[in-house]
């Protein structure tokens, strides 16, 4: 047995597990969002597939639910998609069947002009990796809802597809359980229960440029996931390629997200940011500005520069830090983003 990792290897480990996670949904949500979107015959049957739903709570106008993907078909009917993770304790699982059972009651999806459309039959789909598909099945449809005193009660048993990973594709498979839900099909032609009860594979190459145009996903967005992003393809966007210290404005780095992706927030950049200054790769100038030294990265690969962040930041001694002085002029800001 190996020895437990030290404080600085367990912190690291678990800087790249975040990413590593965040990545493999990411890729999930673009590979279904590509079969949905682009697959002859499939596409047609589709109203709209949304990456970034956000569904007022009913009686709530402040509060949305964020499932990480929704369909709206051409029939009036919708699949609600969630990617799920849980822990062996009895407290995640029902954390996980309460945000799922919310779902499941769902009666309008975002359709293509930016509002909602009314359904009458909703799917919940649950993706879990292949190690827990078994273990989902077990602790969220025997051991919850098919226990009469159990709250867990939804209308219809949620669809657990378990997915796995190999080098050059995803396979997303139904577990074949009587017990699992399935997808309603109605009179659509093809439907994707069908391959999903035979194991579907997609592979990488035909979603890769859904990923690289899309890049994010309604969960939280990991500090070293954003940082990596901000390294390798917003900064480039922005200020050029090249190693050159540069001056970001956390306002108009916001901005380009936002404008690019649709989403994120001055407090997610501030969280990468931060990362950053523990790795020192950026200093902190005040009044929301940073300067960014690119040159100590500069031989890494894009593939490798997430690893080189997060040893760097979890380093026991701490690396030099850059020189805070402006290089690149910043872009304008926009204050009514916040």
């Amino acid at each position: 047995m190996p020895p437990p990792a030290s404080g600085n290897a367990a912190e690291e480990q678990h800087l790249l597990d975040g990413f590593a996670t965040y990545d493999q949904h990411v890729d999930v949500v673009s590979a279904l969002e590509w079969l949905f979107t682009t697959v002859k015959g499939l596409k047609d049957t589709v109203a709209h597939f949304e990456r970034f739903p956000r569904i007022p709570v009913p009686g709530n106008k402040k509060n949305y639910w964020t499932p990480d993907f929704t369909v709206l078909f051409t029939d009036g009917t919708a699949i609600v998609g969630e990617i799920a993770q849980f822990a062996l304790h009895e407290g995640s699982v029902d954390k996980l069947c309460t945000q799922i059972g919310r779902y499941a009651t769902l009666t309008r999806v975002p359709d293509a002009q930016g509002g909602l459309a009314a359904v009458h039959h909703v799917d919940l789909m649950l993706l879990v990796q292949m190690k827990i598909g078994l273990l989902a099945v077990q602790r969220i449809i025997a051991d919850r809802l098919a226990n009469p005193d159990h709250p867990y009660d939804p209308p219809r048993p949620p669809c657990i597809v378990q997915f796995a990973r190999t080098e050059s594709y995803y396979l997303f498979q139904r577990l074949p359980d009587p017990s699992n839900g399935d997808l309603y099909s109605s009179d659509r032609e093809p439907h994707i229960g069908t391959k999903l009860r035979e194991g579907l594979p997609v592979e990488a190459r035909f979603f890769a440029d859904t990923k690289s145009a899309r890049g994010f996903i309604n969960d939280p967005i990991q500090p070293l996931y954003l940082a990596t992003h901000l390294w390798t393809r917003t900064w480039r966007t922005m200020y050029g390629g090249g190693t050159t210290d540069i001056t970001i404005d956390e306002k108009s780095t916001t901005t380009q997200l936002q404008s690019e992706y649709g989403v994120g927030r001055i407090s997610v950049v501030r969280d990468a940011m931060a990362l950053l200054e523990r790795a020192g790769l950026a200093a902190n100038d005040g009044n929301g500005t940073w300067t960014v030294s690119r040159k100590l990265i500069r031989r890494s690969g894009d593939g490798d520069i997430h690893k080189v962040i997060a040893k760097r930041a979890t380093s026991k001694a701490p690396p030099p830090m850059v020189t805070r002085r402006p290089a690149t002029k910043p872009q304008p800001t926009q204050d009514t983003l916040f």
